[in-house]
């Protein structure tokens, strides 16, 4: 992604501004990709905005993570070699 397009992401701060009018109570987000220079922007944007890293995993196809539910696009890239990172982070 090109960086002037980085206000459309939705770990940008424009966007974790919105989420505090959203969330009720538990300001908590999971974010899975694919993608290792968005993950990144993530990363920053959330600890910039205030939120406290809980979990963080730079492969996620290589844990053995019950709990996790992959989406279509996880089995995609998975299965092609790709690894996904995870994040939970809570405000």
């Amino acid at each position: 992604p090109k960086a002037r397009h980085s206000n459309r992401r939705l770990s940008s701060t424009n966007f974790l501004k919105k989420y505090d009018n959203i969330f009720k109570s538990d300001m908590k987000i999971i974010m899975k990709t694919d993608n290792r220079d968005l993950f990144e922007f993530s990363l920053i944007e959330f600890v910039n905005y205030g939120y406290k890293i809980e979990y963080i995993s730079l492969d996620l196809s290589a844990e053995q993570d019950l709990d996790n539910v992959m989406t279509e696009y996880e089995k995609k890239f998975s299965s092609k070699g790709y690894k996904i990172y995870k994040v939970v982070v809570k405000k």
